[in-house]
Formats: C-alpha cells, structure tokens, sequence
C-alpha cells in the first residue's frame, strides 16, 4: 500500500506539468509563399506565422526567442525572426548552401515546429500538420478573428483554422527577393566552411500576461527525474527489508 501511495505522489507532479502543457503549451508555424527555386548562397526573406494552438496568436507576455532553423546532420542554421505589424507574423532573412535541410520553427519557449525539408538547389517540401494536432485544430471550431487583409495563409476572415498544410507538400512559391542575409553562426560540425549565415534568434514580447504551460521538453525531464528517483527509493527500501 505504501509503494502505491509513492507512486501516486510520484505521478501527481507529472501530471501537473503535461495538463498546461497540452492546455497552452504548443504552437504551428504557417509560412508564408516561398521562392519556387532556392538557389546556394542566396538571400531570401521567408514570412511566417508563430500560432498559438494553430489559430491565434500568442497570448503570453514574453515568447522567447523566434526565427527559422535548417539542420543538415549534426550541422545547423539558424536565423531570427523578426516581428512584423500584424499579429503572430514574422519575417527572417536566409541563404543557405548547398543540400538537403530539415527547416524548424523555433518557436519561443514552445517546442520547435518541423515545417518541412528544403533542397538547395530545389524547392521547399512543407509537411502535414501532426494528426494530433490537426484535431486539435478542428475541434477549437472558428477562432476569434486578429487580422486584416494580411493573414495568415489558409484563414480567412471567418477565422476558420488552417487547412492547406493539413496534406502537405510543396510550399506556394513566390518571387524571390535578395536582402543582405545577416552575419551569424552554425552549430555542430563545420564542414566545408560553406555553412552559410546564421544569427542568434532574435527576442519577441507581447503586452498580455503569461500563458501557462511548460515547455515540452523541461516537462519530460522533469517527468523522467521523478520517475528515477522514485525507483531508487524503492530500490532502497526494499533492500532494507531484506537486512
């Protein structure tokens, strides 16, 4: 009975952190149209839009940080994101080199969003929103409405959710444009030197309170701790009986 009430409490803590979690604690990244063609050592301006629950923007105080990240192995990229004047809608200047990039949103203290795969030289492959997610989506019904003429791809006025990133697939193109990408970094492993630009994401605040909600990924350390050390407890006690 004793080991029984243990886990119990163990479990209480666990199950505290993913209720917020689920509550408030993800997000979808829609992009904006994208070059047709993303060529090496290029710079492009890629828009999109950090959304709350995939339907509105975020109803905290302080996001974190925002930008774009193209990972290839060990070795990645990132670009911040800035914030422009409609709501949940950023831009961020890129130019990758040559191969074959997986493309995630950071997203602030939510987890990252995988938006999809770029070829360079090539185009922009966009995955399906997570069917978990897509159901969550749906089942919110017609959100409220924050924008105006420019809106997140897929909402219109009624403020309906997304469904054109529900299947997948390439991403709309548009015309390329050429700002001056931003001096940055990479991280892991160097390569050939042909890294590309990279820069520290950049910091994005709201005037609302702070949602609630963890991170996902401190939750499950947290989650995997107290399961540790309940083990260990019980480990302990039960050689304790044996002596």
């Amino acid at each position: 009975m004793k080991r029984i009430l243990l886990i119990a409490a163990l479990l209480a803590p666990v199950l505290a952190f993913a209720a917020p979690a689920r509550a408030g604690g993800w997000a979808v990244t829609y992009l904006d149209p994208v070059p047709g063609d993303f060529r090496p050592q290029t710079s492009y301006v890629l828009g999109f839009w950090l959304l709350q629950h995939g339907t509105h923007p975020y109803d905290g105080a302080n996001l974190g940080e925002v930008g774009l990240r193209f990972v290839q192995g060990r070795k990645s990229v990132e670009f911040p994101g800035v914030a422009l004047r409609e709501p949940a809608h950023y831009a961020a200047a890129v130019s990758l080199p040559r191969g074959t990039w997986r493309v995630e949103a950071v997203q602030g203290w939510f987890s990252p969003y995988e938006i999809g795969t770029v070829t360079v030289p090539g185009s922009l492959e966009i995955n399906p929103v997570p069917a978990d997610l897509r159901r969550a989506i749906d089942a919110q019904g017609a959100p409220e409405d924050h924008w105006g003429d420019i809106r997140p791809p897929g909402i219109p006025p009624s403020g309906i959710a997304p469904p054109a990133r529900s299947a997948g697939g390439p991403a709309t193109p548009s015309v390329p444009v050429s700002p001056a990408a931003p001096p940055g970094r990479t991280a892991g492993t160097s390569g050939d030197g042909d890294a590309g630009a990279a820069a520290t994401t950049a910091s994005v605040e709201s005037g609302a309170e702070a949602g609630s909600g963890w991170p996902m990924p401190y939750g499950v350390a947290a989650a995997a701790g107290l399961v540790a050390l309940g083990g260990a407890v019980l480990v302990r006690r039960g050689r304790a009986r044996r002596r």
